[in-house]
């Protein structure tokens, strides 16, 4: 009989590790990794935050007139209407008028040739569109009307220009052009 107490002590503490303790142990130290990768994890919101706060405190910096040009540049949607009200308003400057305004959404200027040859996500931060608008008038106009287009605020690159003459020394100007936002 006492050869038999030790011997059921071991089996019961045997039982007890294998069955309560280990797994027990186990699960603690799945827990203490999980607990590390979210304390990582919360460091690193931390450190974002202060990116934020900092960059929230440069923007603060800027004159609300510059932030204002720097959206009217490039802004961070698509704004049809207020590049035809504004490429409008430059044009009856020079006593023009803009007609037969096309609009073609494209994601870049080779979108087409990119999309063949592109493998993996679109990484570009911008999107483009191009427009195609008709404006009639002596050609000195057109070419100051071009230059202040050129020069104004909001980015467009003039891709082509194509004309027609008229008997008048009037000339109908078609002109193609792309303009960008920033991705959402």
């Amino acid at each position: 009989m006492k050869g038999i107490i030790p011997i059921l002590a071991l089996i019961i503490a045997g039982g007890t590790f294998y069955f309560y303790i280990d797994p027990t142990y186990a699960e603690i130290r799945t827990l203490r990794e999980e607990e590390t990768t979210l304390r990582l994890a919360l460091d690193r919101a931390r450190e974002l935050q202060e990116v934020r706060d900092q960059l929230i405190s440069r923007k603060g910096a800027f004159r609300t007139e510059d932030l204002e040009r720097l959206e009217k540049m490039l802004p961070d949607h698509v704004d049809n209407v207020r590049l035809a009200l504004d490429m409008d308003s430059l044009a009856a400057q020079y006593s023009m008028r803009i007609r037969n305004v096309l609009v073609e959404k494209q994601t870049s200027p080779r979108a087409t040739a990119e999309r063949q040859v592109q493998i993996g996500p679109d990484e570009r931060l911008y999107e483009s569109m191009r427009i195609s608008f008709t404006v009639s008038g002596p050609y000195a106009t057109f070419r100051s009307f071009l230059a202040d287009l050129e020069t104004s605020l909001r980015l467009v690159d003039v891709e082509s220009v194509s004309f027609s003459a008229t008997d008048s020394g009037v000339y109908d100007f078609t002109v193609s052009l792309r303009t960008y936002w920033l991705k959402p």
